[in-house]
């Protein structure tokens, strides 16, 4: 059995509280509408989906699962499973974190970047069971909590972060999570994360540090560090051998403002699959003035590789690429009113036990 697991930064969330909902209520929606196609193109068994505002009654959810379903019956996608939980975005915190000297409660003064509670959400849905019991969260983990740091100091030398501050300053902007998804009878791993991207900050550069440490959470998680505790009171770092990292995570090993070394820390860890980087010909194509062994990585019209889909290194890839076609390609059009950027996929064997 083959099976097609993808991320992908949908960029759905909204600037006010509701709008998706009615945007998936309407049925009428463009960009909701192009990119429920696109997924029915690619049919993933498994994906990540960033940027989907959270909406605790799940009729979010529930919408987009029917549209999939329904929208084109050539194409239905069914992806009955789904995992949706709180996040930090938008969730005041009564505390001036960006020292503008306002406490705002919304924008950089949230637990995490958003204007309200669940903007810029994940959702991970899937076409198998996902074992709840199993799963971990860490919403709630506090930056402080991890050893030595990488937090932000002003001009002074002096921490950007207060003892009030970081008392409940949690390191994940949303959250990450370890989500036990149950395939042909075999336990999956989704490590799933979107860290807060490393610039619009200052010469403190908090987010950069920020986004630094969400990356490093996931090494220290697969070195099975013991410092962890996760939202539902157990600790420690991932306890088995299968996994699959997915996430926007807003960072390139070889472009851009951020601290590359946690990716790269993260990319050469001893169990993650040591492959080459998804390709696209579309990537070339939209950044030509830019070296090709770099752009056909690329999985943002920005011109960065921020997505991925990486595996352990007990699991071996029989495909992968980023969705990115050339302007002259029939498949061009499914881009057209999506996201900013694109979706990543691979598809693993998988024997049923």
């Amino acid at each position: 059995m083959v099976v097609r697991i993808a991320s992908y930064n949908t960029a759905l969330s909204r600037s006010s509280e509701g709008d998706l909902l009615n945007a998936l209520t309407s049925g009428c929606d463009k960009q909701v509408l192009a990119t429920v196609a696109l997924l029915q193109h690619i049919r993933p068994d498994i994906i990540l989906l960033n940027e989907i505002d959270f909406d605790p009654s799940g009729r979010i959810v529930t919408l987009l699962q029917k549209a999939l379903r329904h929208a084109n019956k050539d194409q239905n996608l069914d992806l009955p499973y789904a995992y949706s939980q709180a996040v930090n975005t938008g969730m005041p915190s009564g505390r001036d974190f960006d020292k503008d000297g306002i406490a705002s409660d919304k924008g950089a003064d949230a637990l995490g970047f958003g204007v309200f509670p669940g903007q810029y959400g994940m959702l991970l849905l899937s076409h198998f069971p996902i074992d709840t019991v199993a799963t971990r969260t860490f919403q709630s983990f506090l930056w402080k909590d991890m050893p030595t740091p990488c937090l932000p100091k002003n001009s002074r030398g002096d921490s950007w972060f207060d003892t009030e501050d970081l008392s409940i300053l949690p390191l994940s902007s949303k959250s990450h999570w370890d989500v036990a998804v149950d395939v042909y009878g075999k336990k999956l791993r989704c490590l799933c994360s979107h860290p807060t991207p490393p610039v619009f900050d200052g010469k403190e550069k908090r987010n950069a540090c920020r986004n630094h440490d969400e990356i490093r959470f996931w090494t220290d998680y697969l070195s099975g560090e013991p410092y962890f505790y996760d939202d539902q009171g157990r600790t420690g770092g991932i306890d088995q051998d299968d996994f699959v990292l997915l996430g926007d995570l807003n960072v390139s090993p070889t472009e851009g403002d951020s601290y590359r070394q946690a990716i790269v820390n993260l990319l050469n860890h001893p169990k993650v699959a040591q492959l080459p980087f998804p390709e696209s010909e579309g990537g070339i194509e939209h950044s030509s003035q830019i070296e090709k062994n770099i752009s056909k990585c690329h999985t943002a019209v920005w011109r960065m590789q921020a997505d991925y889909v990486r595996v352990s290194q007990t699991l071996l890839p029989l495909n992968q690429a980023v969705f990115w076609p050339k302007k002259a390609s029939q498949e061009a059009t499914l881009l057209k009113n999506t996201s900013d950027h694109r979706l990543v996929y691979l598809d693993l064997p998988f024997t049923e036990i």
